[in-house]
């Protein structure tokens, strides 16, 4: 490994961390789908009552970093309800997050067009989506870390993790060296230990997709992917 790669790979831990159990929510989430399909019937909600426990374990498993964690269902997969989040947040008491499924209402939480579920459904892969402030959910500044939920080559829904941006510094920062930069893949920056750049920012001028196969040399120095998800790490 090179030594511009050390930090990358370290960071990258973190949030590979997260994306094998969200994966593991996936398998689990087709393997009752497929179940129902057996019985050639779409499954119920009642049948996602299992996915609950493996929920809150991730819940546990990842916290504090993990605040939100659960299933989102592609249309229509479900028997009785056409749309449905089972989804948990965290908390002194984890309850499920309730928002408003009816398409007919003025506050239709129209998930099937956020990045998070549409990045996932087009590519086939693992997605992370942000820093951006939650309005449907929390109000916080949030990271949204999705996988596909695929039965062969159909799409099902996704799988997901919402991390706090101020929960990620607290786990990320100290991992960074003085100066560099945690970018998503628009070079939107993440995390910074620079003082010319901020969360928010937009760095213009970087080849991540040459970073994707190896570490390049960029504008302000090295940029290197971490881990599985489309995170860079720019290290002067």
């Amino acid at each position: 490994m090179h030594e511009t790669d050390a930090p990358a790979h370290t960071v990258g831990r973190v949030f590979d961390a997260v994306l094998r159990s969200i994966e593991g929510l996936s398998a689990r989430v087709t393997d009752l789908i497929r179940a129902a399909a057996a019985r050639e019937a779409r499954p119920a909600l009642a049948e996602l009552a299992p996915l609950r426990l493996e929920i809150l374990g991730i819940l546990r498993g990842h916290a504090p970093l993990v605040t939100g964690t659960g299933f989102v269902a592609a249309p229509d997969v479900l028997a009785d309800a056409p749309l449905w989040l089972e989804w948990w947040e965290s908390g002194d008491a984890p309850e499920r997050l309730v928002v408003d499924l009816d398409p007919a209402s003025r506050g239709f939480y129209d998930y099937t067009e956020r990045p998070w579920f549409t990045v996932p459904r087009r590519t086939r892969g693992p997605n992370v989506h942000g820093p951006y402030v939650d309005h449907h959910g929390t109000d916080q500044y949030t990271l949204t870390m999705s996988t596909p939920v695929l039965d062969g080559e159909e799409f099902l829904g996704i799988t997901g993790a919402d991390l706090y941006l101020r929960r990620v510094e607290k786990a990320v920062l100290p991992l960074l060296p003085r100066g560099a930069i945690l970018l998503n893949a628009q070079g939107r920056v993440v995390i910074s230990r620079s003082a010319r750049h901020v969360t928010g920012a937009l760095l213009r001028r970087l080849d991540v997709d040459a970073a994707d196969r190896a570490p390049v040399e960029a504008p302000g120095g090295t940029l290197t992917r971490c881990g599985e998800l489309r995170l860079y790490l720019l290290t002067p």
